[in-house]
C-alpha cells in the first residue's frame, strides 16, 4: 500500500498574504473606531461652540392626512426620517388645504385645484447650526438648503416635503 504524504505542513506565500491584510484591516478599523474625535472650538463664556449660530428654516410638509395635521405642535423635536439626524424644534405651524397642479384638458392651460381631504402643515424650524462656505450645517450634521426635500418624524407622525425658505440667526 502506498502511503500519502502531506505535501506541505507550513502556510505557503498567498496565505501568509491574507492573513497579513486581515490583520492591516483590523488595525485600521479599530483606529477609525477609537481614535478621538477633534474637540470644537468653545467659547468659554457662553460654553458653546464658538462658530454655532441659530438658524430658523420653513419646512412645508405635502398632502398628509388630517389626523397628522392636528398632531404637528410647538415644541416638538423632530428628526430627518431616514437618518434619524435631528431637524431642531418646531417654534410655529400652520395648516392649509393641499393643492396640486394639475392641466385643464378642455382649455389646455395648468391650474392649481385642492385636493380632497388632504393637507399642507407649513412648520417653521429652529436649530444650532455651523455656517459653512457651501452650507449650512446643523449641530446633528444635517444640511439645509432651500428647495430640498425632507422626510420628517415626529412624535407619532412622518411625512415628506421641501425646505421652503432658510433665514439665519
Amino acid at each position: 500500500m502506498s502511503e500519502k504524504k502531506c505535501k506541505c505542513k507550513f502556510l505557503n506565500l498567498f496565505d501568509l498574504c491574507i492573513i497579513g491584510l486581515a490583520v492591516v484591516a483590523a488595525v485600521v478599523l479599530l483606529f477609525i473606531k477609537f481614535r478621538p474625535a477633534p474637540a470644537p472650538a468653545v467659547d468659554p463664556a457662553a460654553g458653546i461652540p464658538a462658530n454655532m449660530q441659530t438658524v430658523r428654516y420653513v419646512v412645508e410638509l405635502e398632502q398628509v392626512h388630517d389626523q397628522t395635521a392636528q398632531m404637528v405642535q410647538p415644541g416638538q423635536e423632530l428628526y430627518e426620517r431616514t437618518k434619524r439626524e435631528c431637524m431642531g424644534t418646531v417654534l410655529d405651524v400652520a395648516v392649509n388645504d393641499a393643492t396640486t397642479l394639475t392641466k385643464n384638458e378642455d382649455e389646455g392651460t395648468f391650474q392649481f385645484v385642492e385636493v380632497p381631504e388632504r393637507y399642507n402643515v407649513v412648520m417653521t424650524m429652529e436649530s444650532k447650526c455651523t455656517v459653512k462656505e457651501d452650507a449650512i450645517v446643523l449641530d446633528s450634521g444635517l444640511e439645509v438648503r432651500a428647495g430640498t426635500s425632507v422626510r420628517v418624524l415626529g412624535p407619532g407622525y412622518y411625512g415628506a416635503g421641501y425646505i421652503l425658505s432658510v433665514e439665519r440667526g
